[in-house]
């Protein structure tokens, strides 16, 4: 179960990581940040990627990537031309594992015996795709991009 105090800790991990990845990757700066809470209905332009995570607490990262960021994440992993659509999927697919998996270690670090893993990630690409969380707790944050805005919802299960 994830206390209130832990949280926002969590939260902040996967937020933090989505930052790096994309400097790391991209070579620029993520420059801005919007926090809210999340809600049950969350409605996602362009690619989608969705990676699950379990152990000491379980839940899923929701990473809404507009084209643009979806297209320079593609040619950033080595892709050459315009991608085509199982190509983008791939890209993001990739995009959500990277920031899963530095999210978890560093929430596996911060709270030993936690052993947080992701499960494999899943993507999606359309328009106004609308998702709906049931049974979770979440937070949804906005970071600005120089490719547009990508959106997190970053949700743990509900414990009875």
């Amino acid at each position: 179960m994830v206390e209130r105090y832990q949280f926002s800790e969590i939260v902040d991990a996967f937020v933090d990581a989505a930052k790096e990845v994309v400097t790391q990757i991209l070579g620029v700066e993520v420059v801005g940040q919007q926090d809210g809470a999340g809600d049950a209905l969350i409605t996602f332009d362009g690619v989608v990627a969705v990676v699950g995570f379990s152990g000491a607490f379980s839940g899923r990262l929701l990473l809404g990537i507009p084209e643009p960021l979806s297209v320079a994440l593609f040619h950033a992993l080595g892709g050459e031309t315009l991608p085509s659509p199982d190509e983008e999927l791939f890209a993001a697919s990739e995009f959500g594992n990277l920031v899963a998996g530095h999210a978890l270690t560093s929430i596996n670090n911060r709270f030993p015996g936690s052993n947080a893993r992701p499960s494999p990630p899943s993507s999606f690409l359309g328009k106004r795709m609308v998702f709906f969380n049931f049974g979770t707790t979440g937070s949804c944050v906005t970071l600005t991009t120089p490719y547009g805005d990508m959106k997190m919802d970053i949700a743990f299960k509900e414990e009875p």
